[in-house]
């Protein structure tokens, strides 16, 4: 089978949802990895880092970064000429062309919760993402909890629907040399701290978060947020002592996870939950939402909890706990290991071979 993966968001550079073009990277490796004799696998590229973080193997053709003109013509043209079996697409998928598609939807809180986006968003995303599922001969949800809620509020057969999980990066596993904290202190300056993962929007919720780090009253307790900062996102976690962190690699990152006191991811609303499951495998004590599809991601490998600022702030000081932070740590760890490019590569091969039956 023949796949050609639109992997326009990886590297942009201007990411706006780094989690969506993290998977589609991952979807990439996966099926690379677990692909038969007769299976192969193309990316359509938008930007030239994205080389250095797509396999050397996978053959790369370049289109442009404007949807439009990607998806109406130099889409179609590339599957077209590399009689590709099938394309996979991010919301959209092109409304021309021969080639079979499948289209990703890693979450519906355009319409569960519209509130959260402008109206120009909500519009295009409550215009095409329906046509879209309409017209693709496969629907992928990015967890359980996503699949059943994109089948019921689009109305899909549910035997149109598959569920693909990605998995963490390999960078994130547990500290290998036991240093992460003196790596953390001498780049970002914090020995105690609870870290945040995610650009501030109002499904992150981390004024919650804040609040709930002024209610356990711990002096000694920092709140370190990694992400892009809102404009008055100062305003957002008054009373908290906050770093603002910005952008970090991967390697950085996983650094900050390993040495963080407690990973608290206490969104409102998550489609999959990518924070958690790194920090998890990285053997993080990690406090979690118990909204969307966090608790099916963290499993027992988190204390998962209502994202109010008062439960919020019990889940921590459970997680701060010593024989607690030690228990979290290695469940943490097991939960991790059940999401693995073979589960994702496996996943993803059934799925798109369900368009040619």
């Amino acid at each position: 089978m023949r796949v050609a993966v639109d992997a326009h968001a990886v590297a942009q550079p201007t990411p706006g949802d780094a989690g969506n073009a993290r998977w589609i990277e991952n979807l990439i490796h996966a099926l690379v990895a677990t692909a038969g004799p007769d299976d192969s696998v193309l990316a359509m590229i938008a930007h030239d880092q994205a080389r250095e973080r797509i396999d050397p193997a996978v053959p790369l053709v370049e289109v442009t970064d404007r949807n439009v003109p990607r998806l109406l013509r130099g889409a179609p043209r590339v599957m077209e000429r590399a009689r590709a079996d099938i394309g996979v697409f991010n919301y959209v998928v092109p409304f021309r062309g021969r080639t079979p598609s499948a289209v990703v939807v890693h979450d519906a809180a355009f319409v569960s919760n519209p509130g959260w986006f402008s109206r120009r968003d909500r519009e295009m995303l409550g215009r095409l993402v329906p046509r879209a599922i309409t017209k693709a001969d496969v629907v992928i949800g990015v967890s359980h909890a996503e699949a059943a809620e994109i089948t019921e509020i689009f109305g899909i057969d549910p035997a149109k629907v598959h569920v693909v999980r990605t998995y963490p990066a390999p960078v994130f596993t547990p500290d290998p040399v036991g240093d992460a904290a003196n790596r953390v202190f001498a780049r970002f300056g914090l020995r105690r701290y609870v870290l945040a993962v995610g650009d501030i929007h109002p499904r992150k919720n981390i004024g919650a978060l804040a609040q709930a780090m002024a209610l356990l009253g711990d002096r000694d307790l920092e709140l370190a947020l990694v992400g892009r900062p809102a404009l008055g996102g100062e305003q957002i976690v008054r009373g908290a002592k906050a770093h603002w962190l910005g952008h970090v690699t991967d390697e950085q990152l996983a650094d900050l996870y390993r040495a963080a006191a407690v990973v608290c991811v206490p969104s409102l609303y998550e489609g999959f939950g990518l924070p958690i499951l790194e920090a998890m495998a990285c053997g993080a004590a990690v406090v979690a939402s118990n909204r969307g599809a966090m608790p099916e991601i963290a499993g027992d490998g988190a204390i998962t909890c209502d994202p109010t600022p008062n439960a919020i702030a019990l889940g921590i000081r459970e997680a701060l706990d010593p024989a607690n932070a030690e228990r979290l740590g290695g469940a943490a760890v097991a939960q991790a290991a059940g999401f693995s490019e073979a589960t994702m590569g496996d996943a993803g091969w059934a799925a798109l071979r369900t368009a040619s039956r």
